[in-house]
């Protein structure tokens, strides 16, 4: 990754593109429940809810940070991802002993994603896909901010970049991820949970 300066300009000058579908969210359901750690009685269930990401860090969350909404392109991926689904010999996948969690469709409409699966991007940020899905936790745990996270701040603090679009740790090599801003969904740019039945819904927007 290139040095903080350096990468604040190569990503002021790199061109974004807009991403739209459904996309997938797992979310462990004692964070649905009515009464749940940190959250007022009288709130809904928040499936968007991205205050984990600064609770604990992400991949392009510094802990402490900014609030990010992790998501997959694909529900495979975004089991692997909180891992639910592991694989075992062979690549045959097998159940996780974990608690419950609940699936959930999100549609996306997000305006400027810069896309870390382009070759080109990466090497103007002077990354590589094996740093892009290396683990982040250790360098975090000593204290210090990961690669990933240095490019997740300096995306967020551009204040024009929206999401983060990646290749997925856990499900290589066709998975991909999606890391978006909340705060930073302007215009039409919105998150929303599909629910025909209301117990789920939540929209995520910087409009009313």
């Amino acid at each position: 990754m290139l040095p903080e300066g350096a990468l604040k300009a190569a990503i002021a000058g790199l061109p974004t593109r807009p991403q739209t579908g459904a996309h997938s969210r797992f979310v462990s359901y004692q964070f649905l429940v009515p009464v749940r750690a940190g959250v007022p009685p009288a709130t809904g269930p928040k499936p968007l809810w991205g205050i984990g990401s600064i609770r604990v860090g992400g991949r392009f969350t510094p802990k402490g940070s900014f609030e990010t909404i992790y998501l997959a392109e694909d529900p495979i991926t975004a089991l692997a991802e909180v891992e639910v689904l592991l694989k075992g010999f062979g690549g045959v996948p097998k159940t996780a002993v974990m608690p419950p969690t609940v699936h959930v469709a999100v549609d996306v409409l997000v305006l400027s994603v810069l896309d870390l699966t382009e070759p080109a991007v990466q090497a103007a940020t002077g990354t590589t896909r094996q740093e892009l899905t290396g683990d982040w936790r250790p360098t975090q745990i000593a204290g210090a901010e990961a690669p990933t996270q240095l490019l997740g701040r300096v995306g967020y603090e551009s204040g024009t970049i929206q999401a983060i679009r990646y290749y997925s740790a856990k499900n290589q090599p066709d998975g991909r991820c999606l890391a978006v801003f909340p705060e930073r969904l302007n215009n039409a740019a919105f998150l929303e949970v599909f629910d025909p039945f209301g117990t789920l819904a939540q929209r995520v927007s910087t409009v009313p």
